[in-house]
């Protein structure tokens, strides 16, 4: 797919921009969001005492008991209307959703065709049917457009579905149908299977996760610059709802916040700042063709797998987002983590143990490595505690990639490529995996921490020149520890290892190993019911 999500196109880059802001901005001021009491819906309704009146003359009875029932009848309807609204008041509309959609893709295609004046936005019947008729492809866009830009403009899909009262489930259903729409429709190229999985299934994660985060923002008891800033906010992490809250009036109208918490704000929410320097290099140590950039990164935690009541689709996730300075892209990780379905095996005491289905995107992306995907995982989550302030917390992860992305270097051999316009750097492929994880916590702060990821990819678009057999089996291991300061700022240091090992049929086999060691201040903030990790 090309269109105005790559690199090149400034629009993404402003609004990409604006958003990732947004969104550092918002976990910063999520912790400070309360609560405020308001009436109860009976009260609201509670219906005005009647005037006093003469004692009914006999004739009048039959009008009477008809009053009575019109009266229960329109109780009963405004009741049914308010059953209708979602926790934030929003009316469940397909059409309106549907339309949004639509709207999207128009507005896309207008840009490519009116601004950039694009060479693949010439469609008609013929070009549909054509693309419907060829089949679904890959293509060779960069990794940034593919793996990043892709997800983000799925988001806007999912989220017209979201925020017109559809669940997560559901919404899933608008993101993939608006990619669809678009390979199909919106441009002459033929469909490429990267695009759709990307878009649709990606754009879930990351629309999901924008979707709370923002509802984190949002108080609908607030009013006056506090309303106006909070309703800014909120529509910066996902246009799409800020849209409809905007024409909908609910952007200005006082009143309830969902009676949920999980919808709001949530029993344990957790977030920490961390600014420093990451040297990485590429050999065997630090020393070889080493770079020292600056980097900002956020990791928010949301719901909590051994606290939550309520046991919804993203409930519980955890966001990492990391921005690397003077690197060749900004934003070099973005990390999206949400549990689909949850168990609990071993509940109470000092000992809990919790299954969990997941959905997963990964994205990395700086001068040594590119790697990501879209991933499930079957997740085993342990708590123990040691004492009243120590406890660990481990994770053992089985690994599903719908479709990963690494680099190669014979992936610009790769001969299904409809179109060509650039040699692409990296392979596409399904693949397992697994992954452990541990962490040790004081006071609910996390001091330590440590994991290793494993990951197998079978490449189906990119080395695999004429169908030949190539993979890559890539290893991440991290360690990582700080020395708080205080009860909310802290000094920290980590030390990962990228490992890649790929293995070509008609080539010679190639690895690759990128060490890294960062060092940074912390700050935990928006640590609400001991949310602290």
């Amino acid at each position: 797919m090309r269109d105005f999500r790559g690199p090149a196109a400034a629009g993404l880059t402003v609004r990409t921009a604006w958003s990732l802001l947004a969104l550092l901005v918002a976990c910063v001021t999520s912790g400070t969001a309360q609560e405020m009491p308001n009436p109860t819906n009976a009260e609201r309704l509670q219906p005005p005492v009647p005037a006093a009146v003469s004692p009914p003359a006999p004739q009048t009875r039959v009008s009477e008991t008809a009053s009575e029932e019109d009266l229960t009848a329109e109780a009963s309807g405004a009741q049914d209307e308010e059953e209708e609204l979602g926790p934030w008041g929003e009316r469940r509309s397909l059409g309106a959703a549907v339309g949004e959609v639509t709207f999207i893709n128009i507005l896309v295609w207008s840009y490519n065709e009116y601004i950039r004046g694009a060479d693949f936005t010439q469609v008609n019947p013929r070009s549909w049917w054509n693309n419907l008729e060829g089949g679904f492809t890959y293509d060779d866009n960069n990794f940034n457009t593919n793996m990043f830009a892709h997800p983000f403009h799925g988001s806007l899909y999912y989220n017209a579905g979201r925020s017109n009262g559809f669940n997560y489930w559901e919404s899933l259903g608008f993101s993939l149908f608006g990619s669809l729409m678009w390979e199909c429709c919106g441009e002459t190229h033929p469909p490429a299977w990267n695009d759709w999985i990307a878009t649709g299934v990606g754009g879930a994660a990351v629309g999901e996760m924008l979707y709370r985060v923002s509802g984190t923002v949002l108080d609908n008891t607030a009013t006056g610059s506090e309303r106006t800033w909070r309703e800014i906010g909120a529509f910066a992490l996902s246009p799409v709802r800020g849209f409809n809250r905007l024409v909908s009036g609910r952007s200005g109208r006082v009143m309830e916040n969902p009676e949920e918490p999980e919808d709001h704000i949530p029993g344990v929410l957790s977030n920490r700042l961390s600014a420093g320097v990451r040297i990485i290099g590429e050999g065997e140590s630090l020393s070889d063709s080493s770079e020292t950039h600056g980097l900002f990164q956020v990791d928010f935690k949301f719901g909590d797998e051994f606290a939550q009541q309520r046991r919804k689709p993203f409930d519980v996730f955890d966001m990492s987002v990391q921005l690397n300075l003077g690197d060749k892209q900004t934003l070099g990780r973005l990390s999206v983590r949400g549990n689909l379905f949850t168990w609990d095996l071993k509940k109470g005491g000092d000992t809990q143990h919790v299954f969990a289905i997941e959905q997963e995107f990964q994205y990395m992306n700086n001068n040594a490595f590119e790697f990501g995907g879209q991933m499930f995982d079957a997740s085993l989550h342990s708590r123990f505690g040691l004492s009243n302030d120590w406890s660990i917390r481990t994770q053992v992860n089985a690994i599903f990639a719908l479709l990963s992305a690494v680099n190669s270097e014979w992936a610009f051999l790769a001969n299904d490529i409809p179109n060509r316009e650039r040699f692409r750097e990296y392979d596409f492929g399904p693949g397992v995996g697994g992954r452990i994880a541990a962490n040790l916590s004081h006071k609910g702060r996390q001091v330590l921490s440590a994991f290793y990821w494993y990951q197998w990819i079978d490449t189906q678009n990119g080395s695999n020149l004429n169908g030949s057999d190539a993979y890559h089996n890539v290893q991440l291991i991290g360690a990582r520890g700080m020395v708080p300061i205080g009860s909310n700022f802290g000094i920290g240091a980590d030390a990962y290892l990228f490992l890649r090992d790929s293995h070509f049929e008609l080539f010679e086999d190639q690895s690759q190993r990128v060490p890294q060691l960062r060092i940074y201040g912390v700050w935990d903030t928006a640590l609400v019911g001991g949310g602290r990790r």
